[in-house]
């Protein structure tokens, strides 16, 4: 018999067999019950793998191979844990090293059961990211593991350990790791499907490992002790160690959500209010939202989600009795970070509140019978001193970028265009950065250019290309070219010709390979627009640029009148233009000029600094009661065309007066689309508008 000791490789050889003895041994359902929870799950995925997608097939392997580990690993010390205890002293190895191989082993062993499902998803999944899919998963299995271990360590019941495991794992699946994203199991997949609070899926699964290896160390600091006995003050202990992990989890959770909404509050916009309720709704009754501050709470409480269908989609839900709470708010926390956003709750309730003398715009086009008629129903007046307050008040504020957007909207639906420009200004000049910014800047560019102003048409569009997706950006590039060219820069003008026409290239070349549009353009719209730019580029380039015959500023600027006497209503504001927009009315943003004026005492209109040029479309806003909305408009001939061409151009006066409308089908008829449209148009406008109260009419 020979007594030569054995060599490493035997050694470690026998130390693998001895603990895959002893864990076969323990029980043969440890083994039996992962390899038919990984047949189940395989007998399924080949039943639906039609429908399986990247996202659904990550997503099932984050959610079955942690569990199944922690099951395993809730029982890798039992042994020992049990009536065994004595077998770890013959033999001369760490139990902590038993414990790192058992883990290997277990975390193999379920990797290998799940490898038929791994190779189903790789052959018959599209696109399935198998090597990212178990990089992601491992984290996961890791937490959950060392949790069930843990437990089971501290109590010496394995089930009880896997219990813990379980709960912690079903809390997450329903809730969808909304309590906490931060420590979530299942974020890869979730950032597959595009899910919230996934784009931070690596820093997750760094947290996980983070927790887990503070797991593995509260469990090596209870390897080859024998078990506590259990008495109240343990017990109280551990309760009270229970309620605290609940809460650290419960406020983590809702300060990683209040920093994340706090950092997209600009994309938000007027959803945020509803977002931080939905977000923290999560919670239910227990009162998370006090561990940020009683401003917090306030804000939160406001619009409790009864308010009209007609308030909600606006994006506020507010009604009038939450204003006085949340200008409480204001009052008691002025420097709260909570005040803006309350004051943008007021100001959407403003513009959502029905008016008691609502708007009715009619403009007159030369060459049709008909006007057009549009009833602005919303108390625009109130909303403007509320988002002006939020500008003036907030410069800093998230929102102040989308308040110029609205009060843009608003001096656009009553025909106040020099609100609309003097906003879209204040909105370039202070947020450039700002996802408002892109319309207003391409906007301003076609005013800019419109009146004679290039260089200043240049510098706008040249602020709409950095910010334009590459769907729109060769435009954006046509409108600097053009500027450029009305200035008399020729090498800039033909700088911005050529960069147009390779954008408009590679717009093809995207959408041809079904690239999505940023701006939701149908493919063939995309086609046709990219087209007509590379066609106008090039028939810019292929002649010589040449600057204009005299400056723009040469312009001539006559004045004129208009006298509107209304019967029964207010005139509030007259526009003149050259050419109407999609919906009939003047707009200083379309291909032409447009002006406004306010009425005088005696009710005359007067138009200063107006280009020379022929105006076609005119337009009234009438201050109507609310109980003579349905009455029918009866107008005196507009006289249109105008033709400025002299110092001083007179119109004959225009009478306005409203009559209580006929009894036939066609005006009920447009009575009754007017009153939808009034209704229906809130977030537009007055239905005009469909870009949050800012942007182009079209």
């Amino acid at each position: 018999m020979s007594n030569q000791l054995p060599t490493p490789r035997e050694r470690s050889s026998g130390l693998w067999a001895y603990n895959i003895r002893i864990l076969l041994g323990n029980s043969y359902w440890l083994i039996i019950t992962p390899i038919a929870a990984a047949q189940l799950v395989l007998f399924w995925n080949m039943a639906v793998v039609s429908m399986s997608s990247p996202a659904r097939s990550a997503g099932t392997v984050e959610l079955v191979a942690p569990i199944l580990a922690a099951f395993l690993c809730a029982h890798a010390l039992a042994p020992e844990q049990g009536s065994t205890d004595e077998l770890i002293f013959v033999r001369p190895v760490s139990i902590e090293r038993i414990l790192i191989l058992r883990v290997v082993a277990i975390f193999a062993f379920i990797l290998l059961a799940l490898s038929p499902v791994l190779t189903l998803y790789q052959l018959r999944v599209d696109a399935f990211p198998l090597a990212m899919t178990l990089l992601a998963t491992l984290p996961s299995m890791l937490l959950l593991s060392m949790l069930a271990l843990g437990v089971a360590s501290a109590v010496r019941q394995p089930l009880l350990g896997f219990a813990a495991a379980g709960a912690y794992w079903t809390l997450d699946l329903v809730t969808r790791g909304y309590l906490n994203p931060i420590v979530s199991l299942h974020t890869y997949s979730g950032w597959l499907s595009g899910l919230p609070f996934s784009e931070v899926w690596a820093v997750n699964k760094l947290v996980l490992v983070g927790l887990a290896g503070l797991l593995y160390f509260w469990v090596r600091s209870m390897l080859g002790r024998p078990a506590a006995p259990l008495r109240f003050r343990v017990v109280a202990a551990r309760s009270v160690l229970a309620v605290a992990i609940v809460f650290v989890y419960l406020a983590t959770g809702a300060g990683y959500k209040l920093a994340y909404g706090l950092h997209r509050e600009k994309d938000l916009g007027s959803r945020a209010h509803i977002w931080y309720q939905t977000q923290f709704g999560s919670y239910g009754p227990l009162p998370v939202p006090g561990l940020f501050g009683p401003a917090f709470a306030l804000y939160l409480d406001a619009a409790t989600g009864a308010a009209p269908m007609r308030e909600q989609i606006l994006g506020s839900g507010v009604t009038q009795a939450d204003v006085s709470r949340l200008r409480s708010l204001q009052q008691r926390y002025p420097n709260s970070i909570w005040a803006d956003n309350a004051q943008l709750l007021i100001a959407l309730e403003a513009l959502a509140r029905p008016a008691s003398r609502p708007i009715v715009l009619i403009a007159y086009e030369a060459g049709k019978k008909e006007p057009s008629r549009q009833v602005m129903g919303d108390d625009l007046d109130a909303a403007r001193v509320e988002f002006e307050a939020l500008v003036d008040r907030y410069p800093n504020s998230p929102f102040a970028a989308f308040a110029l957007s609205k009060l843009a909207g608003i001096g656009l639906g009553t025909l106040d265009l020099d609100l609309a420009i003097s906003a879209y200004e204040r909105l370039v000049q202070r947020y450039p950065q700002a996802a408002e910014t892109l319309q207003a800047a391409t906007d301003l560019s076609t005013y800019y250019l419109n009146t004679g102003e290039p260089e200043r048409a240049l510098k706008a569009a040249d602020l709409a290309t950095s910010l334009s997706p590459w769907d729109v950006q060769a435009e954006a590039l046509l409108a600097a070219a053009r500027a450029a060219e009305s200035a008399g820069k020729a090498d800039i003008a033909r700088d911005r010709y050529t960069r147009a026409r390779a954008a408009a290239s590679t717009a093809l070349d995207r959408a041809i390979r079904g690239k999505k549009s940023p701006k939701h353009l149908p493919k063939s719209q995309l086609f046709e627009r990219a087209n007509a730019v590379i066609a106008t580029s090039t028939r810019a380039l292929s002649g010589d640029i040449q600057p204009p015959a005299g400056p723009a500023a040469g312009i001539p600027h006559v004045t004129g009148s208009i006298l509107v006497t209304v019967s029964g209503a207010t005139a509030t504001r007259v526009a003149l233009g050259t050419a109407p927009d999609a919906t009939g009315f003047p707009s200083p943003f379309v291909s032409g000029t447009a002006l406004s004026a306010a009425p005088g005492p005696d009710g005359n209109f007067a138009f200063t600094s107006v280009p020379a040029r022929r105006y076609h479309v005119l337009a009234i806003a009438l201050s109507v009661p609310r109980d003579k909305l349905s009455w029918s408009a009866v107008f005196s001939p507009p006289f249109l065309p105008v033709e400025v061409s002299g110092p001083s151009v007179e119109m004959p006066p225009i009478s306005v007066s409203l009559a209580p409308q006929r009894v036939e089908r066609q005006s009920s008829r447009a009575g009754r689309d007017a009153t939808v449209r009034s209704r229906g148009g809130v977030s537009g406008l007055g239905g005009r508008r469909r870009r949050g109260g800012g942007g182009r009419r079209r």
